[in-house]
């Protein structure tokens, strides 16, 4: 691929980094399924939101909680929360992100999944809090920008400067350096403005919304600096940080499960 892009970004600049920006987009595939995903119990139910938007559901009363899974993620990795909050009488719904599972689309970008926030926001009404993991995390953060505005927000194991993650791999994909100029015009083009304006470390400090940060010392996909970057622009942010969870058997951590039911509505869930 480098050799062929390097010849590409000299001759056709634009093309080369037309053809990287769309590759970038779409997710391939599909992270391996974890076991407790699997595991016996509450499992929800798949919803339409609208055509071709699917989500999976928990619960049909009582405050909203909106999911976001991450890049090649699912649904279902929220199951173990879904499970808590329904016990206390929280509803939670997971989304299906564009590109993933049945949902329609082949690409998705921070611009497009927030715009995709607001819209289902129109759909379900009034959203109580909103939990992104990994790159779902990354999109609350261009939610924001939109006009998403949920009463909470808690931020797992996401990139909170999501808008370097393009150029690093372009950089290792071999797009020469005139294509990268066209790259990074791409890129702000899709966003509508400067992409790093939709970092979460640029939307939330300023949104006004309480927030959790939870991100494990030991995550091998998005370094622990990227948590450290956001709480250092975010004073009032609460912090959890473990260690020895990983990436995606966060989610599933009891100790983290029943911080995020606590700071999602102290008063309504006093204990577990």
């Amino acid at each position: 691929m480098p050799p062929l892009l390097g010849i590409l970004g000299r001759i056709a600049p634009k093309t080369a980094a037309r053809l990287v920006a769309d590759m970038i987009a779409r997710p391939r595939g599909r992270n391996p399924t974890q076991p407790w995903e699997l595991a016996t119990g509450v499992v929800g139910r798949e919803v339409e939101l609208r055509t071709g938007l699917h989500a999976r559901s928990w619960g049909e009363t009582g405050p909203l909680m909106l999911a976001l899974h991450g890049w090649r993620g699912r649904t279902t990795q929220f199951r173990p929360l879904a499970a808590t909050l329904l016990e206390r009488g929280i509803q939670t719904l997971a989304l299906e992100l564009p590109g993933h599972g049945v949902s329609v689309g082949d690409s998705a970008t921070p611009r497009m999944l927030g715009e995709l926030l607001v819209e289902v926001e129109h759909i379900v009404g009034p959203v109580h809090a909103a939990i992104g993991h990994s790159f779902g995390g990354a999109a609350l953060g261009a939610g924001l920008v939109y006009g998403f505005r949920p009463k909470r927000i808690v931020i797992v194991s996401a990139p909170t400067r999501v808008s370097r993650i393009p150029l690093l791999l372009a950089k290792t994909a071999g797009l020469p350096r005139p294509a990268m100029k066209e790259f990074v015009k791409i890129l702000d083009r899709d966003a509508g403005r400067p992409s790093a304006e939709l970092d979460l470390v640029s939307t939330a400090p300023a949104a006004g919304i309480p927030g959790l940060l939870i991100h494990d010392l030991e995550d091998a996909v998005i370094p622990y600096n990227e948590a450290q970057a956001l709480a250092n622009a975010w004073p009032t942010l609460k912090v959890m940080t473990t260690k020895g969870k990983g990436h995606r058997d966060i989610l599933s951590a009891p100790d983290v499960v029943r911080a995020i039911v606590r700071f999602i509505d102290p008063v309504a869930v006093p204990a577990l």
